[in-house]
């Protein structure tokens, strides 16, 4: 398969593959494993590579552990459904193809279910360094391994089952800065100095160097009330 253009509405053709794909109610869908392209492939790879080269040191060992019992490797994009059957006997979380961010409640519900939405399609070659929208790399590269955690598995389900609540108290706002500033972006302290464990600074290999070590960065200790309450 070559490799696809963008298409005149702004999406890429690679997530234009599943934008088009039959959905369930739940908004999950077929992975379709076998229609990636050598270049999709080849993309993660370079994905991966680049982001293990920085990992060592300044992500948490947790994180760095699970990769090795998930296998996930440099061996292009994973199957959702092998590397599901190996996450779910350890914590009894599975992880759903889906096409693009879902509705709130419907995300939430998969949590509360130890369900983890991870979009299907891979950043187009152009935005490799950064894009808007999670893809299949930020998702399964730096959500999934801890949810090999016991103590993560749990937070994550507890995180859905409260984000339910606050979507009927108004209180999405709140959730929605904890999931912020603690999954995405969030940085901690053990015996070894300050390490990385957000799923958005580990996907990044430009991020996890800077979330560390440059001066101009804001840490500031957590605070439930505070992070809530953060814009």
């Amino acid at each position: 398969m070559s490799v696809l253009s963008d298409d005149p509405y702004g999406h890429s053709a690679e997530k234009s593959r599943y934008l088009s794909a039959p959905r369930r109610p739940d908004f999950t869908l077929d992975q379709d494993w076998g229609s990636y392209s050598a270049a999709e492939h080849d993309r993660w790879d370079r994905l991966f590579a680049r982001a293990q080269s920085v990992l060592k040191g300044r992500a948490c060992d947790e994180f760095l552990s699970a990769l090795k019992t998930l296998q996930l490797s440099a061996s292009g994009i994973p199957d959702l459904e092998k590397l599901s059957a190996r996450l779910h006997p350890i914590t009894g979380w599975q992880i759903v193809p889906v096409a693009e961010l879902v509705p709130d409640d419907i995300f939430f519900d998969h949590l509360a279910h130890r369900r983890f939405p991870a979009g299907a399609f891979i950043r187009p070659e152009h935005e490799m360094d950064y894009l808007q929208e999670p893809d299949i790399f930020h998702d399964v590269f730096g959500h999934v391994p801890l949810l090999a955690n016991p103590v993560y598995a749990d937070f994550m389900q507890a995180y859905g089952e409260g984000g339910l609540r606050a979507l009927e108290f108004g209180r999405l706002k709140n959730l929605a800065a904890l999931y912020w500033y603690t999954v995405e972006f969030g940085l901690i302290r053990t015996d070894k100095g300050l390490k990385v464990y957000g799923a958005g600074i580990l996907s990044s290999a430009t991020e996890v160097k800077h979330a560390i070590e440059d001066t101009d960065v804001e840490r500031l200790p957590f605070e439930a009330m505070k992070v809530m309450r953060r814009p």
